[in-house]
C-alpha cells in the first residue's frame, strides 16, 4: 500500500505588531515593502523568498 504524500505551503500570513503599537497581518513571502499603517514605518521588505521582518511577530495565521 502507497501513501501518498501531500505537501504543505511553505508560506503563511503573520501578525506583526510595529513600535508604534499598530498590529497589521503581513505575507511571509511578500515581494513589495509593507509600511506601517499608522507611522509609516517598514515592517517587511522583500529579500528573495522570505521577507526580511522588521516588526515584532505576534502570531502565525493559518
Amino acid at each position: 500500500m502507497k501513501r501518498s504524500y501531500i505537501p504543505q505551503p511553505r508560506s503563511h500570513f503573520l501578525r506583526i505588531t510595529c513600535e508604534c503599537g499598530n498590529v497589521q497581518e503581513v505575507f511571509s513571502h511578500a515581494t513589495t515593502n509593507v509600511v506601517c499603517r499608522v507611522c509609516g514605518k517598514t515592517l517587511a521588505e522583500p529579500s528573495g523568498g522570505i521577507a526580511k521582518i522588521y516588526g515584532s511577530v505576534i502570531e502565525v495565521l493559518d
